[in-house]
């Protein structure tokens, strides 16, 4: 019979090959759909989504431990039973997990918390009392998402002087400092460089970037002002991330440089002095 054992009395290094012994492989963490809800709550999502490895636990402890210690791709929080302060620990720890997405799921009268989840940078929040078909074909997108693999010229952007979109990274290279962003300040960026030169209302952007149309326009105005002091050199006076009078704002991508003002820039040449010349009297 094959045991897997360890004897500190024997002599031997952990994970040394004898007879009798197999170490046992760790674990792999999940990388599924992590939920926090209600099994016998609105919506089965284990019953919509037969195709996706998933976990839901009913208690936020239960969730808060597999948070910690799983890798998922996508963390979906129902309320009930989630609350603001299981939206917080999600919140935190995206700011880690850079390639994952959070979305929010809740009853029709919780609309406060969904704009907190929103605010907090969940790539989605949806009213359950929504059609079916949307708040399932919603679901699939955010877990769609995620790193794209390899490097190719679509995932760099640029958004700023010498600053730059890094998709694959969800974050903005800065004077080769990379500062990563909110999965919405992400969404936001790179919607409005995806179509420079065009105003956008603040309402547009709800429901083109936040995909609803009930929400507080005033969210715009927060992750406008987040990342125009990631991407301006000067953010009280922006001339990338423009407001229109009116409207509401547009993206003016960056020009290159002409080879004359790359000459004017350079600094000038320092001459050599002439070292056979005299040392200048004192």
């Amino acid at each position: 019979m094959t045991q897997a054992y360890q004897d500190g009395s024997s002599g031997a290094t952990a994970g040394e090959s004898r007879p009798g012994f197999h170490a046992t492989p760790p674990p792999r963490p999940f990388e599924g759909w992590l939920a926090l809800a209600d099994p016998d709550g609105p919506i089965d999502l284990q019953r919509l989504f037969p195709d996706v490895e998933m976990r839901v636990e009913p208690t936020s402890t239960g969730f808060s431990e597999a948070l910690s210690a799983s890798e998922p791709t996508l963390v979906v929080l129902m309320a009930p039973p989630a609350g603001p302060g299981d939206l917080q620990d999600v919140a935190s720890w995206l700011a880690g997990n850079p390639g994952a997405s959070a979305v929010m799921l809740s009853a029709h009268q919780y609309v406060a918390l969904r704009l907190h989840a929103l605010e907090l940078g969940f790539d989605d929040a949806i009213d359950l009392s929504s059609d079916p078909m949307e708040v399932v074909g919603r679901l699939s997108i955010a877990g769609r998402r995620g790193p794209v693999g390899g490097h190719s010229s679509g995932d760099l952007i640029a958004v700023g002087d010498g600053v730059e979109l890094d998709r694959r990274a969800r974050a903005v290279r800065r004077d080769g400092q990379l500062t990563s962003l909110r999965p919405k300040e992400l969404a936001l960026i790179e919607f409005l460089a995806m179509h420079p030169g065009r105003a956008f209302t603040r309402e547009e952007l709800l429901r083109l970037v936040w995909h609803d149309t009930a929400g507080n326009e005033r969210m715009v105005d927060v992750y406008v002002f987040w990342l125009r002091a990631k991407i301006e050199r000067d953010a009280g006076n922006p001339i990338h991330l423009r407001t229109v009078r009116g409207s509401g704002y547009l993206f003016d991508p960056p020009r290159p440089a002409s080879s004359n003002e790359r000459e004017r820039s350079r600094p000038a040449a320092v001459e050599p002095s002439n070292v056979n010349e005299p040392p200048t009297p004192r």
